[in-house]
């Protein structure tokens, strides 16, 4: 249906590199936004522009009253300094494209074009909103291009992410569960400082944190059912100031991912209690606070079933796979399918073993992603169309 010419995979590859060299984080993608803009101005799409927080961007393409489907891409980095050498690593020190927001940004902007270069939408008389959502590391931006009216109209979404794990044209597509709940939380410990040589006189805040970091893993090995995967990470220890003081106060900051809504209650609950115990146990005060954060990215069957059909179109049924066991990690995603129908696939962008994983320093893909994406961006708006102005 689509094909990606020799001269639009060149313009993704700059556009990628482009925006990997000006990497931007959570709500602060103004170049980003800039470029996109550009871009779209260059294809004469029309787009509405300083959405969600200043730098979400909602373009349209089709002029039909029929039904309206949208693709999303993100645009965040992270606060990662970059390891990788290459020739258009990041020029921002310790912020980094450590998640292939680049290259889902650069994808939707080449869907962008082979949709506007065919008269297919005009052809359905359906529409394609195209959306390019600030923020989604900081597990909020999908809420906030939400609350600008940015799924009026939409009647279904897709997005598709970059995955290592898998080779270069394949495209991992599953119903159901594939990226976990996740929720953050706070723990904070307040003992009473003192001197190293007299702990008795004190309550070692070090102390209760290592208690409750080794009594956190023990519950999650032995209390949860293996069969419904959760894990707690802490990420994050803050206690002390020099080596012959005990500490008084420690902060401890971590996330807890769970595939299951029943887990996931249960996690919250064993760890509240986990925290009273060692409360009346160590004679220390300790507050625990949770922000529940992201929900689970459930993929609808029907949608799922037109991101398969399109994935077979653009790479071949024998290259598209399962991502086998659901993620544990987040996706904002979610708060799309909240409110309509959608599905999140994975771009098979396995590089050489010299790549770190997503979120390192030295994290990097197969370039070749890019059309093999940006295809299946336009394609599966056109099976998503077809199938709406059907039903």
């Amino acid at each position: 249906m689509f094909t990606v010419i020799e001269e639009q995979e060149q313009r993704l590859l700059e556009i990628r590199r482009a925006l990997h060299r000006h990497p931007e984080l959570a709500y602060q993608e103004k170049q980003t936004s800039a470029l996109i803009g550009k871009e779209l101005d260059r294809l004469g799409i029309s787009y509405a522009a300083g959405l969600a927080g200043g730098t979400g961007i909602r373009a349209e393409l089709g002029k039909g009253t029929g039904p309206c489907v949208a693709l999303r891409a993100d645009m965040d980095a992270l606060p990662v300094l970059e390891e990788t050498g290459l020739d258009f690593a990041s020029q921002q020190s310790g912020v980094m494209h450590a998640c292939g927001h680049d290259g889902h940004t650069a994808m939707l902007l080449g869907a962008a074009e082979l949709l506007a270069r065919s008269t297919v939408l005009d052809e359905i008389g359906g529409r394609a909103a195209l959306l390019f959502q600030p923020a989604e590391e900081a597990g909020n931006g999908a809420e906030a291009m939400i609350a600008d009216n940015c799924l009026q109209d939409v009647e279904m979404i897709f997005c598709g992410h970059i995955d290592t794990h898998h080779p270069v044209g394949h495209l991992a597509v599953d119903q159901g569960l594939i990226c976990s709940y996740a929720d953050p939380f706070l723990i904070e410990i307040c003992g009473r400082g003192g001197h190293a040589a007299r702990p008795h006189e004190a309550v070692d805040a070090v102390v209760v944190g290592a208690s409750l970091v080794l009594n956190i893993q023990t519950m999650v090995s032995r209390m949860i059912n293996p069969a419904r995967p959760g894990v707690i990470t802490v990420g994050r220890i803050a206690a002390g100031a020099v080596h012959n003081v005990i500490a008084g106060r420690a902060v401890l900051e971590g996330t807890i991912r769970s595939t299951h809504p029943d887990t996931r209650e249960q996690i919250i609950r064993r760890m509240q209690g986990v925290v009273r115990g060692l409360e009346e146990m160590c004679r220390a005060e300790i507050s625990f606070t949770l922000h529940r954060g992201l929900p689970a990215v459930v993929n609808d069957p029907v949608s799922c079933a037109l991101a398969r059909q399109a994935a077979r179109e653009v790479v071949g049924a024998d290259q598209v796979i399962s991502q086998g066991f659901p993620s544990l990690g987040g996706e904002d995603f979610s708060f799309y399918q909240q409110k309509i129908p959608g599905t999140m696939i994975r771009f098979g962008a396995a590089k050489d073993p010299s790549a770190g994983p997503a979120h390192s320093g030295s994290f990097d893909f197969d370039e070749k992603v890019l059309a093999c994406g940006s295809r299946w961006l336009a394609t599966v708006a056109v099976y998503g169309l077809r199938y709406l102005q059907k039903s």
